[in-house]
């Protein structure tokens, strides 16, 4: 086992973020541009899946359509809500890829 820097510690205990505002941006710039992304992704997956699922016990009585409009609704701001929370946690790295997979699922019809 090494010993550490002083620029490792101050990287590891997040005070290099305090000495440098440009990093202070950057980590907050990152962290925005991942939670918009990620609740926009999240919103039309989860708005999808509401409105082909939302009506599926409602057919009897003609009623699914009023099922799947607000299944699809609650689902997309549920799905959003999710999105933006956990797109804070993440970098915009990490999400990036889990976004535009979901998204091409929903294209390629795969919910």
């Amino acid at each position: 086992m090494r010993e550490l820097t002083l620029q490792e510690m101050h990287f590891v205990s997040g005070s290099s973020i305090a000495d440098n505002p440009a990093n202070l941006f950057n980590f907050v710039g990152d962290r925005l541009a991942s939670s918009i992304f990620g609740c926009v992704a999240a919103a039309i997956t989860g708005g999808s899946i509401g409105y082909l699922h939302g009506g599926d016990a409602m057919g009897v009585l003609g009623l699914s359509i009023i099922g799947q409009l607000t299944g699809g609704v609650t689902a997309a701001v549920i799905g959003g809500v999710g999105g933006l929370i956990g797109g804070l946690l993440v970098p915009f790295d990490w999400s990036y890829p889990l976004a535009l997979k979901a998204i091409n699922t929903v294209i390629g019809g795969k919910v």
